[in-house]
């Protein structure tokens, strides 16, 4: 798949679709746009992080992947060919990468491990704008980052502990990419790490932009997940920021 045959395609009115090969890993994206062709190659930018992914997940694992985009990372991790009996909860706030993401777990017979969710989650229950950039596959939508921004849409934000409590689905591992809300995120799952003591693992991409490697209350990061009883065990800068892994000690 290329721009000209999306280009074509998208004239005649016919769907495009994409086939990705990640080191033995194939699946297909159903694709609109050319961010998401980009997306889809850009996988490859996040070998380290995936092989991290991997090597820390286990047989009936529960995944929360928070900002799935249009699901290239939770197609590939409930595609592992050593791990049958994995589940992945993907939360996407925006409607047309949400759309995207259904479209895909479908296009890849996976409705019965990925299961979508179209919210964020923050620090609280209700609502809350989210900064839009660019169109289908775009991952620089945020809740808290403005810049660049061509405006905005309220979206649905419940907390990680909430949802866990009442959904049942209590994650073991998490994958959080939100453009600079990482804090937020992690200061709505704190009643679940004190009453579950997991996720046993999370991984991070820390962002140079919005609370830039801050809680909401200005404190770091570090600082606070050390304090719930978690440790760095990983961690890959990036032009932007870095990929971090803090596991439970």
């Amino acid at each position: 798949m290329n721009k000209f045959t999306l280009m074509l395609n998208n004239l005649l009115g016919k769907q495009s679709i994409m086939d990705v090969n990640y080191k033995g890993l194939s699946f297909k994206l159903d694709i609109k746009t050319k961010r998401e062709i980009k997306r889809a190659k850009e996988i490859f930018h996040e070998e380290s992080l995936l092989e991290k992914l991997f090597e820390n997940m286990q047989e009936g694992d529960l995944v929360y992947d928070v900002g799935a985009n249009i699901g290239v990372i939770s197609t590939l991790l409930a595609k592992q060919k050593n791990r049958s009996n994995i589940r992945i909860i993907s939360f996407e706030p925006e409607p047309r990468n949400f759309s995207q993401l259904k479209k895909n777990i479908a296009l890849n017979g996976l409705e019965d491990k990925v299961i979508p969710h179209q919210m964020a989650l923050g620090k609280e229950k209700g609502s809350i704008a989210l900064f839009i950039r660019g169109s289908e596959g775009e991952g620089r939508h945020s809740i808290v980052a403005s810049k660049g921004s061509t405006g905005t849409i309220d979206v649905e934000v419940d907390t990680c502990s909430a949802f866990a409590e009442k959904s049942g689905m209590v994650p073991d591992l998490i994958k959080i990419d939100v453009e600079g809300a990482e804090g937020h995120v992690l200061a709505g799952m704190e009643d679940l790490i004190k009453a579950h003591k997991k996720p046993r693992a999370i991984f991070l991409e820390i962002h140079s932009k919005g609370d830039e490697d801050k809680m909401p209350d200005g404190g770091a990061i570090d600082d606070w997940l050390k304090s719930l009883g978690y440790e760095l065990r990983w961690e890959q800068k990036r032009r932007s920021g870095s990929n971090r892994q803090y596991s439970l000690t």
